[in-house]
């Protein structure tokens, strides 16, 4: 992380995960419209497309690590799917010493892919077992959202209906997507989408599957309908994220 109390503009960044880690610093982080108090240590996870700036009232310290979903197991993607934009790191230091070895690490360029996959699971599945509930937030609507997103997990291939996952959760889409909006800035129905579309970046970039395999593993009618939905998320078309990738 660059040590400097320096304002920045608000950008997205598309074709990769990043996570930042911080042990010191103190401000704000806008995240997709929402505003975060900065209170290290803490870690922030933000997913392709999601939109931040950072505005430091003290000088930060810590690390930036942006992941290629090629780089991921599938337990990992889910792990990811299943993590808050926040939380808190306080008690939890030791992680941060397991960061700076990936990032010493990352200073030997002729470490194979295969390592890193072992670092980035020991990472995620270790953020699993100590967070918190995300800061900020309110832990009712963030209950009801982790709830919310197991369903999407388990169903998503065969259910893209928001009504089927309200009537499991007990509410109206309407009270759905309210508590989405709220918790995660986000609709119930973007939520399924994007669910979507990681699994789909993962059989096009990590499977030789066709893109008509693929449209019909994700449940949709027919190609064309994936590839329309695809390039309406994405701005590229399944030939081109794999084309993309492979170069990679």
């Amino acid at each position: 992380m660059k040590e400097v109390v320096k304002p920045t503009k608000l950008h997205r960044h598309s074709d990769y995960h990043e996570m930042i880690f911080l042990s010191e610093g103190s401000g704000s982080h806008e995240i997709d419209d929402t505003v975060f108090d900065v209170v290290a240590p803490v870690v922030y996870y933000l997913r392709p497309g999601q939109a931040h700036c950072w505005n430091f009232t003290s000088i930060p310290k810590g690390f930036v690590i942006l992941i290629k979903e090629d780089l991921l197991l599938r337990e990992d993607i889910d792990l990811l799917f299943d993590m808050p934009v926040q939380f808190s790191l306080k008690g939890c230091e030791p992680l941060l010493k397991l960061v700076e070895d990936i990032q010493n690490e990352f200073v030997n360029m002729n470490i194979p892919s295969n390592v890193w996959q072992a670092y980035f699971h020991l990472l995620l599945v270790k953020l699993k077992h100590t967070r918190g509930t995300a800061r900020g937030l309110p832990q009712a609507q963030m209950g009801t959202v982790q709830k919310y997103k197991r369903l999407i997990d388990t169903h998503f291939k065969d259910q893209k209906n928001l009504g089927f996952y309200a009537s499991l959760l007990s509410k109206s889409t309407a009270s759905l997507n309210e508590v989405c909006k709220k918790a995660v800035n986000k609709t119930a129905s973007a939520l399924i989408s994007e669910r979507v579309i990681l699994e789909a970046k993962l059989l096009l970039s990590a499977t030789g599957l066709s893109v008509s395999e693929i449209s019909n593993q994700l449940g949709f009618s027919d190609a064309p309908h994936f590839a329309k939905i695809f390039k309406l998320r994405t701005n590229l078309t399944p030939g081109t994220y794999r084309d993309m990738s492979q170069k990679k």
